[in-house]
């Protein structure tokens, strides 16, 4: 249960930090547009396997991977809002 936790904080680190190197770098890219979406098709493909595979045989996996998952996104979150200030 406790790699499901950390193997989510990890998940959301992939996923919030590639949503944030790829908004950071959207101004400089020739299409935008597809750039993002090949992002976000990326970033939910990694999401998604890894979940799947955190399922295993236990219900609590998922919910636990979930909370590590927000966890991060609150991390990076606050990281980025000092980082601005």
């Amino acid at each position: 249960m406790v790699i499901a936790f950390i193997t989510g904080i990890l998940l959301g680190f992939v996923f919030f930090g590639g949503l944030y190197f790829s908004v950071n770098r959207m101004a400089d890219m020739k299409h935008p547009a597809v750039f993002m979406l090949a992002s976000l098709i990326v970033r939910m493909a990694i999401l998604l396997v890894g979940l799947y595979l955190i399922r295993g045989d236990s219900f609590y996996n998922i919910p636990l991977a979930l909370l590590g998952i927000i966890l991060a996104r609150t991390y990076l979150t606050w990281r980025v809002k000092r980082k601005e200030s």
